[in-house]
């Protein structure tokens, strides 16, 4: 079905969500919901998106701005999600070069005395292999084994006493809110969608079966306020109607379900990840880098971005309010603390010049026990 084309325009949107019917009605404008929005505007579905604060303003804005193929996965067997992913890194690259472009990775190898377990190396190398065969091979490189001496070049800073060798390979790199508004303004000026941010879901409708057939959304008087407030016409807001509506608010997911089936159980669980950044003539590097953290066996990245490097993230369980998630002083602690276990030169409290924290949504555990007390592990 064809639809007029829109401006990418809140007033506008605003009153098309008034004055039309949709086939989709998605709830939250992070990456997740500005997908499900383009791919159901794509195929000929009209296709209304609605987000309470501003595009991307959630976990979308706070990740490690990397699009991965999850190298990590294949430890736990995920083959078929790394190709997966592997394929729609190679999408995103052709699709979107300006804002989505190879990154090189290191992985050092560390040991003692100038020797590193056998084993170990030939775990990363399977590793590595299985993920350029998976699909790794389409960003144009393969990956491949280098000396200490071309890690020092990389990585200046890195002990010499303890790196023994390593691997190269190559994932991407985006800026994670440009990529999501971007994807919002294809499915609007492409394809007929409309898109309203700080236009926050009160309540869902339901038809005499009692099934959903739309929301209640009230725009916010104040955009950029991330506070309801009073509705822009002084009423009580627009009932959206749609025959399909999509809960795709990530972490805040139960309290939208909760607006159909009343107070339940919850059945996401919050994992707050966080970064920090200092200048990069305080951790020098041209590439990006993995860091092992042996006590919690967890990795975390080591990234260069302009005259910055950020470095991140932790997999730590979350209790508090889910808006503007802090980070604290023991984050700081143990982002530094791993990064101070392999360079040289330590960095202090005083060099971060910057910082962020998201709130991943997993699935709760289910039963009478947690499988483990490891969130990376959920």
């Amino acid at each position: 079905m064809d639809h007029p084309l829109t401006s990418f325009d809140r007033p506008t949107a605003l009153s098309r969500l008034a004055s039309e019917e949709f086939d989709v009605l998605v709830i939250g404008g992070g990456i997740t919901g500005a997908g499900v929005a383009l791919d159901a505007a794509a195929r000929g579905l009209r296709t209304a998106l609605v987000e309470r604060a501003d595009f991307a303003s959630g976990t979308s804005s706070k990740s490690s701005k990397l699009v991965h193929g999850g190298l990590r996965y294949l430890q736990q067997k995920e083959f078929g999600l790394v190709h997966e992913n592997l394929v729609e890194r190679h999408r995103l690259l052709k699709n979107a070069p300006h804002l989505v472009e190879p990154l090189t990775f290191l992985i050092p190898l560390f040991g003692k005395g100038g020797v590193v377990d056998k084993g170990i190396v030939q775990t990363f190398s399977v590793a590595l292999w299985l993920y350029d065969i998976g699909g790794g091979w389409r960003i144009g490189r393969r990956h491949r084994k280098v000396t200490a001496e071309e890690i020092y070049a990389h990585l200046p800073t890195l002990k010499t006493e303890r790196v023994v060798a390593g691997f190269l390979y190559y994932d991407a790199r985006a800026d994670d809110a440009r990529l999501t508004l971007t994807i919002v303004r294809t499915a609007v000026l492409d394809h007929g969608a409309v898109a309203a941010n700080y236009a926050p879901v009160t309540a869902l409708l339901k038809d005499a079966e009692g099934r959903v057939c739309g929301a209640r959304v009230v725009p916010s008087a104040e955009p950029g306020t991330g506070s309801p407030g009073v509705a822009e016409d002084g009423g009580s807001g627009i009932d959206v109607r749609a025959k399909v509506v999509v809960n795709a608010t990530g972490i805040w997911a139960d309290e939208v379900r909760s607006m159909e089936s009343g107070p339940t159980r919850h059945d996401l669980v919050p994992a707050k990840g966080i970064h920090v950044s200092v200048l990069r003539s305080k951790l020098p590097c041209d590439v990006a880098a993995i860091i092992p953290v042996p006590r919690d066996r967890r990795s975390i990245f080591v990234v260069p971005w302009g005259d910055h490097t950020y470095i991140g993230t932790t997999d730590t369980d979350y209790e508090g309010p889910l808006d503007e998630p802090s980070v604290t002083a023991d984050d700081i602690e143990y982002v530094l603390g791993a990064v101070n276990a392999v360079v040289s030169e330590p960095l202090s409290p005083a060099d971060v010049t910057g910082t962020w924290a998201g709130l991943r949504p997993l699935l709760a555990p289910t039963g009478h026990h947690k499988p483990s007390e490891r969130t990376a592990d959920l």
